[in-house]
């Protein structure tokens, strides 16, 4: 069975550099560039030509067995894009998960029927949404490199593009897998930016109707895409670009330096499209950019430094290749001190102090003989309420599983009027969540009684352990900025109940949804109509 590893000399992350606004680590994975970070930043997909390796902010590096060239990976950390050599020793596309080695190894999505090999290669994935929708480059019958789409359901698709003769390939995907961004090329052999919008290809061109080069990534909310290779004929140099529906393609400047002003390349982007990171070769090597609306094109250590981030003596940031949702955690790779490694930069200041959860839901069945429950009908709607405080966190399994202590004030479980609290017991109660084991990712109150004499709640979800949403409930055990509603399509187990003598009598609930998010969230922030969260 192919098994997930840890490294022995990686298993913690190295925190080389901090400051009261945010850190900086060296995530020492020696030949490794970091190709995507998770949507709180705390889980990267690290690109090795012979492995795929996942970093977890409070786990460290592993190396899954048998992934190779991980491309990038989905809003919540599962699963990472990739390819796997097959039995006669090609590359084909395909999937991997944390919980790989439990599961026979990754998910292998394939070649194209009848596709013809060239240099070994049939196929790579590139991108994974939330929903498990793969895109990326494969080779066909006739042995033309061309751009795919790839579901559980319908399998390896061509995505139409304007010049199906010629070469064309799928760079990313949208968290809702709705939008889709990479290059068709022209008949002269460059690339041409292309998004597909719901199947439907669009070539990006400048404001004078000349094509753009490669769209190399798309937010997860799908509303602003990123590139390179635009042309500007006044300084003569290729810049990266930025796109948006309500403005077009729009060029970010070149990066001032003693050659003058050289090329760029934007290689991801925030939610809002106001921070995004790439590099500019300049002098014949690579260095790392960041640009902003106020800011413009500028080194991404002098971003850094503008944020609080000092990047530790001896590092040449050579890219940023991985940003958070909200912008505020940014990963890319360079040259360390003692060799050519990947970073993560946290530019948040301290963590929220409470989470807030809310839990919706109807009654199923009630036999209650007594409390404020008894006699609520079946359809009648409840809610759960309460505080969790993050500061004093229970490290059950580091990095994994924590219980977070429930502020006992806060909490309220209502019905048709009728309500009833949680009591303190020696262990808790606590609001339990685990992460990083796909099969297993949940959220727990485990049996704790109530203000009612002889009744006790309890309360577990359990996230799909296989599938394309394996993993998808959220991208770490760490309880703030999660930032999130889910339903149903989530959970694989799910059981609320309020149970009196024994489990003898109780009152169940179905649940619908959970929302968790800080305390100090914006109350306006959107929900996608699909369930996939738009919230930094």
């Amino acid at each position: 069975m192919l098994a997930t590893r840890f490294l022995p000399a990686l298993t913690l992350a190295l925190a080389s550099g901090s400051s009261a606004g945010g850190t900086f680590t060296d995530l020492a994975t020696p030949g490794a560039q970091l190709t995507g970070l998770s949507h709180n930043g705390r889980v990267a997909s690290l690109y090795g030509v012979d492995t795929g390796w996942r970093w977890a902010k409070d786990v460290g590096v592993t190396t899954i067995d048998g992934l190779e060239e991980a491309g990038s990976l989905n809003s919540w950390g599962q699963a990472l894009a990739g390819g796997i050599t097959d039995g006669d020793g090609n590359q084909v596309a395909a999937l991997a998960n944390s919980n790989s080695d439990l599961v026979g190894g990754p998910l292998v999505i394939g070649a194209w029927p009848g596709g013809i090999a060239g240099s070994g290669f049939l196929s790579r994935a590139y991108g994974v949404s939330d929903s498990g929708v793969a895109v990326g480059l494969a080779r066909d019958d006739a042995g033309r490199y061309f751009a795919f789409r790839w579901s559980d359901t319908e399998g390896m698709t061509k995505l139409p593009v304007n010049r199906p003769q010629r070469s064309s390939r799928a760079n990313g995907i949208s968290a809702d897998g709705h939008v889709i961004v990479g290059w068709n090329d022209q008949d002269n052999g460059s690339r041409t930016g292309v998004i597909w919008k719901d199947g439907k290809a669009m070539d990006l061109v400048d404001a004078d109707g000349v094509p753009v080069g490669e769209a190399t990534a798309v937010s997860r909310n799908g509303r602003v895409v990123v590139g390179e290779r635009m042309f500007d004929i006044a300084t003569f140099t290729m810049q990266a670009w930025r796109w948006t529906e309500e403005t077009g393609v729009q060029p970010l400047g070149c990066l001032p330096s003693s050659f003058g002003c050289d090329a760029t390349s934007a290689r991801a982007v925030s939610d809002d499209g106001n921070v995004i990171v790439g590099d500019s070769m300049s002098g014949g090597t690579y260095v790392a950019t960041a640009w902003t609306p106020d800011g413009g094109m500028q080194h991404l250590a002098d971003y850094f430094a503008a944020n609080d981030v000092a990047v530790p003596t001896g590092w040449n940031l050579q890219s940023g290749s991985g940003i958070s949702a909200d912008g505020r955690t940014i990963g890319g790779w360079g040259a360390g001190p003692t060799a050519f490694t990947s970073f993560v930069a946290d530019l948040r200041g301290p963590a929220p102090a409470e989470a807030i959860v809310e839990a919706r839901g109807t009654v199923f069945w009630n036999d209650l003989p007594e409390g404020p429950f008894a006699g609520l009908p079946e359809g009648t709607q409840v809610t759960m309420t309460f505080r969790a405080t993050t500061a004093d966190a229970v490290e059950i399994e580091p990095g994994r599983h924590t219980g977070y202590p429930i502020v006992l004030d806060s909490f309220r479980l209502e019905a048709d009027g009728a309500g009833d609290t949680l009591v303190a017991t020696p262990a808790g109660p606590l609001l339990r969540i685990a992460n990083d084991y796909p099969l297993s990712d949940g959220i727990h109150i485990f049996e704790t009684p109530t203000a009612t004499p002889g009744q006790a709640m309890e309360f577990e979800l359990f996230g799909k352990g296989s599938g394309p949403l394996a993993g998808a409930l959220f991208d770490s055990d760490d309880l703030d900025r999660i930032n999130r509603t889910f339903g149903p399509e989530f959970f694989e187990k799910a059981a609320w109940s309020v149970t009196q003598g024994g489990g003898e009598f109780g009152m169940y609930m179905m649940i619908d949804s959970v929302d968790i998010h800080d305390d100090a969230a914006p109350a306006d922030d959107t929900i996608f109509s699909d369930g996939f969260d738009a919230r930094p």
